[in-house]
């Protein structure tokens, strides 16, 4: 994190002086869209520390800025950010900026914020990017899909959200893993059976790129029976 003082405005978005920055930007106006030595804005500091009062304010000052424009040396924008920190009434104020942002505009990583609210159980906000037109069908750079990272961490509501929107469930990754492998090789016995009994997700045949099947890969023998025991 950046910290040099030669960044006030900066600071002032880590540290919710909202007082502070309106100096600073009453002031000189222009330091709205500096950047940092993280390549970063002062918005996307004051997102990233949830000071809603500083995101209204910079917003404020920001009426002809694309904020799809203001990325960081990853390509992270601030949809990304409070997609991320799960804080819906942010993304809501991004979503409504004057220049409303790409809902699917992804990082230098093909990460996109439906991608991170997934990978973080961010259901609320999950739903409200789809409802914004975010896609469940685009891919990152390892090939996977949202379905990938929400069935990786186990989070049957939002296997529920991107199934019940459409997501293909048998889509694999760099390593030929579909969802089901994500979720059987990380214990989430529950969600590897809804996968196959409620969106007809594909066990039997299915290899990944060392020819290994779904039950070669699950966590343990126990999550394994479970998982028998429910599909057979």
């Amino acid at each position: 994190m950046s910290t040099n003082t030669t960044f006030p405005l900066h600071e002032a978005c880590r540290e919710g002086d909202i007082s502070k920055v309106r100096e600073l930007v009453d002031e000189e106006p222009k330091l709205v869209l500096a950047k940092d030595l993280d390549s970063r804005y002062p918005v996307h500091w004051a997102v990233s520390y949830q000071h809603e009062n500083i995101v209204d304010f910079l917003l404020s000052r920001m009426q002809k800025v694309d904020l799809d424009d203001l990325v960081d040396e990853s390509g992270w924008s601030v949809l990304h950010i409070a997609s991320s920190v799960g804080n819906l009434g942010i993304l809501v104020k991004l979503v409504n900026h004057s220049i409303k942002p790409d809902a699917n505009l992804a990082t230098s990583q093909g990460t996109t914020a439906l991608n991170l609210a997934c990978s973080k159980k961010q259901v609320s906000i999950a739903k409200f990017l789809i409802q914004e037109g975010a896609s469940v069908r685009l891919k990152d750079s390892r090939n996977q899909l949202p379905l990938h990272r929400a069935a990786s961490v186990g989070s049957m509501p939002m296997v529920d959200l991107l199934c019940k929107n459409k997501s293909p469930v048998n889509t694999k990754d760099i390593n030929g893993w579909t969802p089901l492998f994500h979720a059987l090789s990380e214990g989430h016995g529950d969600v590897a059976v809804a996968l196959v009994q409620s969106y007809a997700a594909e066990y039997r045949d299915q290899r990944d790129v060392d020819n290994k099947s779904p039950l070669d890969v699950v966590a343990d023998e126990k999550v394994k029976a479970f998982f028998l025991q429910n599909v057979e």
